[in-house]
């Protein structure tokens, strides 16, 4: 749909939601007019008691009415703020119970007037009811338009909502005023609005950056606390530029797509309150990720990413199991999270089994760690190596002697040899069948089972001697030691069994992921700030213009120690603006801002709107000062005039430089 038939569209829209209201309030009127002048009917007059109970429901409903007119005026402030992106889920939410309320109210008092036989005129005062009905549809409607515009904004927004809360609960509420970043997203609301769903996680970003420039409140702080911010905004520009160059290397793209991939992670990061992974956890996830799959450089989708992310930094599991966990997610095209879910449902169901209670992320992590034909082999059984896994540390046994079982039973001359061998010393019969059908299918669960069931008890072994114990151990495909260790570990697990352990297996990931107050204060403050990186150049503007702000506040006095290092830096990036040299002469107010440079190399940039006076005979203290001539000063006034250029971000118009070019920011 072409943006002009969204304009008549939404004129359109707008015309019919005057009319409905219209309507409602001639509606509205009616009704007053009925209950003010009393709309019982044939009442009789010696029912002293219905007539006294009919005069009070007359006087309810009057006030009803009245009441929904004033109902009728805020519903329409609500489409006015929805207008204009400053309405709130909160308020309208609130109204459509305050209106549900009132609507159940009348019916409430229809209902009672039938019941005691009241002769009022029900047709009018369902026509309330009515009222009440179109009102209701109305707000809902507003209020899914403010829900379609709040998620238009995406993460993006949320986060920007969740960065104005931080600062508050930090003690750093003067940054609010200055980003102001609820008039931005505002703005960006209507905005987003107009691009439709559409809109891509760049432009959402782009448009909410772009708004959050343009109403920064350079007023809003002091000149310290300005001069300290310029500082530390032109640090995160740094620290973005080279978190995106970092990416750019990494795999192997352009900073432009760099930048995009930057802005897709920054979707999934979410608002500092939640505890979904940051960019910088997408980052080194991303990055080992492409290591284990043998040094690739592929930006991975949101699912495997995001899944990747949070369990390699909320879960610990190693960066080579969360490779694999990756590689299997791929190969199988399961999510990345219904297969973390899976795996540790296969733990669980082996808790349930012999109830021993299991660390979740030791057993993921081990499980997902094997490689080769036993993970191929695998992938194919239910429950595969987690289970298996799960079972074995459940059984007392380690994951190493049965692969070493494995190899020996498959050798199956030298494996019935030494069953033989066995029974005839030990004294009693053998059955290694299942064990070796389980080798050869490369079951490793089944493997697990079939051993420890023909092992014995720790018992039976410690009434063995020496060689007996050996020649068991051997015909299992162990060593004594291995056998000896399992059978101890298996009596220690099941003195401590629990009967009924049943736990619910994302209940007990979210456990294990759980982070600590301390931890959730880092985490938010890493958002934050990556929060801020993703203005990006437009963070220059934000320094420059805070700094300026600060020089005309503290008279000048400190100018060459901020802003000298962020216009030299933003030369090296790319530049924000050239310059020209004058002489002696006098600019009036509203012909800045300027840039100028000391001859130490430092250089300053004034406030919008400053005049500027150059000479050597400066008068500091008040009064005319100078032997300037006037002639000589229009003259130079016209040149720095001439020079004046402007500077853009994105093809937006951010502010006016004393340039000789006109450069455009990317």
């Amino acid at each position: 749909m072409a943006l002009g038939d969204d304009v008549k569209k939404a004129t359109q829209e707008a015309q019919e939601f005057k009319e409905i209201m219209l309507q409602l309030d001639s509606t509205l009127a009616s009704l007053a007019a009925t209950f003010a002048s009393g709309f019982s009917k044939g009442i009789d007059d010696a029912v002293v008691k219905a007539e006294k109970l009919t005069k009070v429901y007359e006087k309810d409903l009057s006030k009803a009415v009245t009441q929904s007119r004033k109902d009728q005026e805020e519903i329409i402030k609500l489409q006015d703020q929805a207008n204009k992106g400053k309405a709130s889920e909160a308020k309208i939410a609130a109204k459509l119970a305050d209106i549900e309320s009132k609507r159940q109210s009348v019916l409430d008092k229809i209902e009672n007037a039938k019941r005691e036989g009241l002769k009022i005129d029900y047709e009018e005062a369902n026509a309330l009811v009515g009222v009440y009905n179109e009102q209701t549809k109305i707000t809902k409607e507003i209020q899914d338009r403010v829900k379609a515009q709040d998620k238009s904004l995406g993460a993006i927004g949320k986060i920007t909502g969740a960065f104005t809360g931080l600062l508050g609960k930090l003690g750093m509420g003067d940054l609010n005023k200055f980003f102001n970043l609820d008039k931005a997203n505002e703005a960006s609301k209507v905005q987003l609005e107009n691009l439709g769903k559409s809109a891509t996680a760049g432009q959402k970003i782009g448009t909410v950056t772009k708004n959050i420039v343009k109403n920064l409140d350079l007023a809003g702080l002091g000149a310290g606390l300005l001069f300290g911010l310029a500082s530390k905004l032109f640090d995160q520009f740094k620290k973005a530029d080279q978190s995106t160059t970092e990416i750019a290397r990494g795999l192997s793209m352009s900073k432009k797509e760099a930048k995009e991939f930057k802005k897709e992670m920054m979707e999934t990061s979410g608002s500092f309150t939640s505890t979904a992974v940051s960019l910088k956890e997408q980052k080194k996830t991303v990055m080992a990720l492409n290591k284990e799959l043998g040094g690739t450089a592929i930006a991975f989708n949101k699912d495997i990413l995001a899944g990747a992310a949070d369990t390699l930094n909320r879960l610990h599991l190693s960066e080579e199991a969360v490779g694999n966990m990756a590689k299997l997610a791929m190969v199988t095209g399961k999510n990345f999270k219904t297969l973390e879910k899976e795996q540790a449902k296969g733990v669980l169901d082996a808790e349930r089994e012999f109830g021993v209670r299991l660390k979740l992320s030791t057993v993921l992590d081990e499980a997902n760690k094997i490689t080769g034909l036993a993970r191929v082999n695998a992938m194919g059984i239910d429950g595969g190596l987690t289970k298996a896994v799960a079972t074995a540390k459940s059984l007392g046994i380690e994951m190493s002697a049965i692969a070493g079982s494995a190899g020996q039973l498959l050798d199956f001359e030298s494996s019935i040899q030494k069953e033989l061998e066995a029974e005839l010393m030990i004294g009693r019969d053998l059955n290694l069948e299942k064990a070796r059908a389980a080798a050869l299918s490369g079951d490793q669960e089944a493997l697990a089972r079939a051993l420890v069931e023909e092992a014995g008890s720790l018992e039976e072994l410690q009434g063995m001697n020496v060689l007996q114990q050996q020649a068991l151990a051997g015909a299992l495909g162990m060593s004594a030691d291995q056998l000896a260790d399992s059978l101890m570990t298996q009596e220690a697990l099941s003195t401590q069994a629990q009967e009924d352990l049943d736990r619910d297996a994302q209940k007990a990931l979210n456990n294990e992921k759980m982070l600590s107050l301390q931890e959730k204060q880092t985490l938010a403050m890493e958002k934050f700030s990556e929060t801020v990186q993703m203005l990006g150049p437009l963070l220059l503007v934000a320094a420059a213009a805070a700094a300026a702000i600060a020089i005309a506040m503290s008279f000048g006095t400190a100018t060459p120690l901020v802003v000298g290092g962020i216009l030299a830096t933003a030369a090296a990036v790319g530049g924000i603006m050239s310059l020209s040299k004058v002489e002696d002469g006098v600019a009036p107010p509203g012909s800045g801002p300027f840039t100028i440079q000391d001859k130490f190399g430092a250089t300053t940039v004034t406030a919008a709107g400053d005049g500027l006076a150059v000479s050597p005979n400066i008068n500091t203290t008040g009064g005319a000062g100078g032997n300037a001539n006037m002639g000589e000063t229009n003259i130079l006034l016209r040149q720095i005039l001439n020079k004046e250029g402007t500077v853009k971000m994105d093809s937006t118009e951010v502010g006016t430089a004393f340039s000789v070019n006109s450069r455009q920011i990317q």
